[in-house]
């Protein structure tokens, strides 16, 4: 017998780097949401948000840089909706990250 999942609104942001690029671990990224920064490791986080927009925005500190790889994209979370965005960062340190939306997981 399994238990259901209790509706919840937010965001779920997957935070990824090129595979060579494995000194990046030594960096931790930024989420901004909102304003609010939340350092997290690379990986993936939810955060339960009120329906609405939202800008959201990644980076991380990389030697003289304080906003290396930076990327920023707007959602309207919508009600009983976990909207999906995936954060990757090249392999060139220069360059911004790349941020996009996954198809949102609704609940029934």
């Amino acid at each position: 017998m399994s238990a259901q999942q209790q509706p919840w609104s937010g965001i779920q942001v997957e935070t990824s780097f090129f595979p060579l690029s494995f000194f990046l671990y030594a960096c931790t990224p930024r989420i901004v949401i909102d304003g609010e920064v939340m350092l997290r490791p690379w990986g993936t986080h939810s955060f339960q948000l009120a329906p609405g927009m939202h800008n959201v925005q990644v980076y991380f500190h990389y030697l003289f840089m304080s906003t290396c790889g930076m990327a920023q994209t707007n959602v309207v979370v919508q009600p009983n909706c976990v909207h999906r965005l995936k954060y990757e960062m090249g392999i060139i340190m220069f360059l911004p990250g790349s941020i996009r939306e996954l198809p949102p997981f609704r609940f029934q």
